[in-house]
């Protein structure tokens, strides 16, 4: 049995966009731990993946879009507890296989979270006045250039 894809308000689309890069990401964790390729390569890849991509993907939810839902419900508490964790498993230094690991499956999690049952929270709740006001703020999708040392290949 498959899932039908999920309609996504416009407001909402660079987000789930931004998402499908950070499944990009993890694929590329997952296959650098299974290689086990170099760690100072992993960790230099996922230092600027989140500096340049999942830190400020993070900080447009948790200020812009998630105070819309004013702390009311369960799923918008889990995703700032799992940005939470995600930033203490970055700020580890000498991450081992296991962090990056850790990383990618909770990264893995976290994405699945938002976009099959917060997003769809988020689009059933918010009034499309609100979700405009989100639109204007997050206009365009992050860009996420070609990272040149591929340790996953």
């Amino acid at each position: 049995m498959s899932n039908p894809p999920i309609k996504r308000h416009k407001a909402l689309q660079n987000l789930s966009r931004e998402h499908h890069v950070g499944l990009i990401f993890v694929l590329r964790l997952q296959k650098g731990v299974a290689k086990s390729a170099d760690l100072q390569s992993m960790e230099e890849y996922a230092t600027w993946f989140w500096e340049n991509h999942l830190l400020p993907h993070f900080q447009l939810e948790e200020e812009h879009l998630f105070p819309m839902l004013k702390g009311e419900f369960e799923l918008e508490r889990k995703a700032i507890a799992q940005h939470k964790d995600l930033r203490v498993l970055f700020q580890i230094q000498q991450k081992t296989r296991s962090d990056f690991k850790r990383i990618y499956e909770l990264l893995q999690k976290h994405i699945r979270l938002e976009e099959r049952e917060l997003f769809n929270l988020i689009q059933s709740t918010l009034s499309e006045q609100q979700l405009a006001v989100y639109e204007k703020t997050h206009k365009h999708q992050q860009s996420c250039a070609m990272w040149q040392k591929p340790f996953w290949s």
